[in-house]
């Protein structure tokens, strides 16, 4: 299977009554990760925050690196493009993810006012990185641990438990003055260069099955083509137009194991108005051809059966 191109992430996580999802991730043998934990670069709407269990990690948030090791918080704010690569095969870490809004008061008292809802309109931004030895850790880490078990094992009454220990989680943050004003949190530059970023590829996902050109790409930023040619390399490591290709190849792969559709009508629905291009890209994109690809990585249907009668 081929990894889903679309940067916005679309999942969610945890119900929409109870928006909070904890996950706890194992690389090695056996497992998922048998070489190492991988995430391509994507957003979210949701808060993130990764603790380090073990082994050490590359860090990509807001288009810069960081090399985070045993014991390391990476916290992820709304909206932030992050990409995570374990760099050993036995690495562990854990995960909670919550919709900022539960953090929410409909009274609007001074904690709300000062902190909470600065923050829900991002004029304030979490520090994205905590080591071990920064203040406020033992909090922090007390705290999302308690969360974290909640979370995971979910025994009754686990949500409100949860989401009264994660807003314990945001006053040791703001307790520590790890809450910041946004434009320290990222530069300038780089708050340009996502926007723009973020402002193409979400005009792609939506467009895909439209003829788009580097033109009328470039008329969104605004820019020239060359510009858009250059500044988006730059951050995907491959062309605007191939990022479009393949992000139309993805979607028909999507098509042809979800839906009965015709290869045509599927290449036609994705953007590809010739049938015999659609087919080599496809190939170079899978090693497969459409049908093939269709027939190797389609999951049978189970058809109820009727019971037999003697």
């Amino acid at each position: 299977m081929y990894p889903d191109l679309s940067l916005k992430e679309n999942i969610t996580h945890g119900t929409k009554e109870q928006p909070i999802r904890a996950m706890h991730f194992t690389t090695g043998k056996s497992t998922p990760y048998p070489d190492h934990f991988f995430v391509s670069r994507h957003w979210h709407s949701y808060i993130e925050i990764l603790h380090i269990v073990k082994g050490s990690y590359l860090f990509e948030i807001n288009l810069q690196e960081y090399t985070l090791t045993e014991g390391t918080f990476c916290i992820l704010n709304s909206g932030e493009p992050h990409q995570i690569t374990g760099l050993t095969s036995d690495t562990i870490h854990d995960v909670i993810l919550f919709t900022p809004e539960i953090l929410d008061f409909s009274y609007e008292d001074e904690w709300e006012a000062t902190s909470i809802a600065p923050f829900l309109t991002q004029t304030l931004s979490i520090k994205n990185i905590l080591h071990p030895e920064d203040a406020g850790y033992s909090g922090i880490l007390t705290t999302f641990n308690k969360s974290l078990a909640y979370a995971l094992e979910q025994l009754p009454n686990w949500y409100p438990r949860c989401k009264l220990s994660l807003l314990e989680l945001f006053l040791h943050i703001t307790s520590h003055q790890l809450l910041l004003p946004t434009e320290k949190v990222l530069s300038a530059a780089n708050t340009r260069k996502i926007t723009r970023y973020k402002t193409i590829i979400s005009y792609i996902e939506k467009h895909y099955q439209e003829p788009l050109s580097l033109r009328q790409l470039a008329e969104l930023i605004p820019c020239n083509s060359q510009y858009l040619c250059r500044f988006f390399k730059e951050i995907a490591g491959v062309s605007v137009i191939q990022y479009l290709i393949s992000y139309r190849l993805e979607r028909a792969c999507h098509l042809l194991l979800h839906t009965t559709e015709s290869v045509t009508d599927i290449a036609l629905n994705c953007g590809f108005e010739n049938i015999s291009y659609f087919i080599r890209k496809f190939r170079e994109f899978t090693k497969e051809t459409p049908k093939e690809y269709r027939s190797n990585h389609q999951i049978p249907k189970i058809s109820a059966q009727t019971p037999s009668t003697r």
